[in-house]
């Protein structure tokens, strides 16, 4: 019986963690039309290229952490 708790709240917290990934995608997307975010496994690759200076990177930064 715990063994299939175990496993469906796992399930539960795959899925969970899915859409989160996928609405800061879509967020990253949006913010960032310029790059490329692409879902690599359970991560989230962003590729382009900005100015240091850019305020937008203290956004993504606060992610982060």
């Amino acid at each position: 019986m715990m063994d299939g708790l175990k496993e469906r709240g796992r399930a539960i917290g795959e899925a969970a963690a899915a859409r989160v990934r996928g609405r800061v995608a879509t967020t990253l997307r949006e913010t960032f039309p310029e790059a490329a975010v692409e879902e690599v496994g359970d991560d989230l690759v962003l590729t382009g290229r900005v100015t240091a200076d850019d305020p937008r990177l203290r956004w993504i930064g606060s992610l982060l952490r």
